[in-house]
């Protein structure tokens, strides 16, 4: 069986959709929320305005899960308004994007006050800022260097909680309806993981752009202040006397590129002791002040800003869905060719209600348009006999499943000989084959026994060894599993495991 490829790409508006409506389907194995008519529906509207091809493509792909989802939330939205809600809650807090920036420029042309009536020119808001910047940017880096080493996970980000936490309310609204309670939690998680690195784009943009806001705020007070005040004069002091060598190394290690720029000469240490504890006019230390700080604080995090905005706005346009079972099987739903698979037990009969798990399981794991035809059982040590009426035939079907009974013993003669027979009637062609075995029958023997999980392990284990002389790889299933979906999901995994090596 052929693999679907469902890592689309969808704009955020439709990946919330896709994710809120594959949530909610998810849990709703039932199709008491949204019922099968609404899930026939949504399918058959989706596939009205174009058709999907038998290898749909990712743009084609991405275009029927969001024309899909869509249909099946405006049946969902008008039942259940909450979603809505939920819709909105998911997507990012547009209020943010200013009311940061605006905080972080109102406090920042408060905190120009910490120095007190005249400019300190070893001013404490702006020297502690740069540092901090400085120190910001030495972990942007080695981050980065780290992330390009090893994939970087959001799944425990606090932005990924927040996410989690703001759809929580939504949620909580629908108590009276546990199935789609569930299932909006499920997707508060799973969106919280999808849009992870676009969250943290936005927010690095926020908060850089804030870092900046911050730094022109302190630089406003400063210039505010030397405006309306008669003599603004500028000096130091405090516990340094004495270290007026070390200031001046100081100085010009922080203000050395706003000198160059400016030709503003700093300060000798003879000036410096002058300075402290009196003053001078402060002008020449604003410029200085006012340089440095756009020099290390204002342009890189614009600068970062900026990478940080147009990261966003392409992820935004570019979020991946999960290459998941539930996703591939309303693919192969919606593609016109349907796959024949027959399936061939070996050594037992099946009883109905195994038949009908058998069925309902491949045809969830293949598609609902698949044929599938399950054959008489061949007797015991007729292998030749089947072989021989059968073995023209046997390249008419896409896929053929060999069905074992665990509790038999295996056989190379015989077991063996079969799958090598049909391994060589079907040599050159596209039909892969799949071994499964059954162990419900085997299990249900063993009931009770402390010994069983040891005894089915080796019993597998000797299968296998057995096929294994064939290139043959079996896969257990249980005819009797209560969960449908697992058991598809399994039968999946299985039959493209063997059409990628056929």
């Amino acid at each position: 069986m052929r693999h679907i490829v469902t890592k689309a790409r969808l704009s955020e508006p439709e990946a919330i959709d896709v994710l809120l409506v594959r949530a909610i389907e998810t849990e709703d194995s039932d199709a008491l929320v949204l019922t099968r008519d609404d899930r026939q529906y949504a399918t058959a509207a989706a596939l009205s305005g174009q058709p999907m091809p038998d290898d749909p493509g990712r743009s084609e792909t991405a275009a029927f899960l969001a024309a899909r989802a869509g249909r099946a939330l405006e049946r969902l939205t008008a039942r259940y308004p909450t979603l809505e809600r939920v819709r909105t809650l998911s997507r990012w807090p547009a209020w943010l994007n200013w009311a940061v920036p605006v905080a972080a420029l109102g406090i920042g042309f408060v905190s120009h006050r910490l120095d007190g009536e005249r400019l300190n020119i070893l001013a404490f808001p702006l020297l502690a800022l740069i540092a901090w910047n400085l120190a910001m940017y030495v972990l942007l880096a080695a981050r980065a260097l780290l992330s390009s080493a090893t994939r970087k996970d959001h799944s425990a980000h606090p932005l990924r909680r927040a996410l989690e936490w703001l759809v929580r309310p939504a949620s909580a609204r629908l108590a009276a309806q546990p199935t789609l309670e569930r299932g909006v939690a499920l997707y508060a998680r799973n969106w919280a993981q999808a849009a992870g690195p676009l969250t943290h784009a936005r927010a690095s943009r926020t908060l850089h752009i804030g870092a900046a806001m911050f730094a022109v705020g302190i630089l406003a007070g400063m210039l505010l202040r030397a405006r309306y005040t008669a003599n603004y004069s500028a000096g130091w002091s405090g516990t340094w006397a004495g270290a007026e060598n070390e200031i001046a190394v100081l100085l010009r290690i922080i203000f050395g590129p706003a000198s160059l720029l400016t030709g503003i000469a700093l300060p000798s240490v003879e000036r410096l002791r002058e300075l402290r504890g009196g003053g001078e006019n402060a002008g020449d230390w604003l410029i200085l002040w006012a340089v440095t700080a756009t020099l290390f604080v204002i342009v890189p995090r614009l600068v970062l800003a900026a990478f940080s905005g147009a990261r966003a706005a392409m992820l935004a346009r570019r979020i991946a869905v999960p290459d998941d079972f539930y996703l591939r099987s309303l693919l192969r739903d919606a593609t016109g060719r349907a796959t024949s698979l027959r399936v061939i037990p070996y050594g037992f009969a099946l009883a109905d209600p195994a038949r009908e798990q058998l069925q309902a399981s491949l045809r969830g794991a293949v598609g609902e348009k698949s044929r599938i035809a399950i054959e008489p059982e061949i007797p015991y040590g007729n292998e030749d006999d089947w072989l021989a009426g059968h073995g023209a035939d046997l390249r008419q079907s896409d896929q053929l499943v060999v069905l074992f009974n665990l509790s038999s013993t295996p056989e190379a003669e015989n077991h063996g000989a079969l799958v090598a027979g049909i391994q060589a009637a079907l040599r050159g062609a596209p039909t892969a084959v799949t071994v499964l075995l059954d162990d419900s029958a085997f299990r249900h023997r063993l009931r009770g026994q402390p010994s069983a999980d040891r005894r089915v392990e080796e019993r597998v284990d000797a299968w296998r060894s057995m096929l294994a002389a064939c290139g043959a790889a079996p896969t257990v299933v249980s005819l009797s599993e209560a969960d449908e979906r697992a058991a598809a999901r399994a039968l999946e995994q299985a039959l493209m495991r063997s059409g990628a090596s056929a």
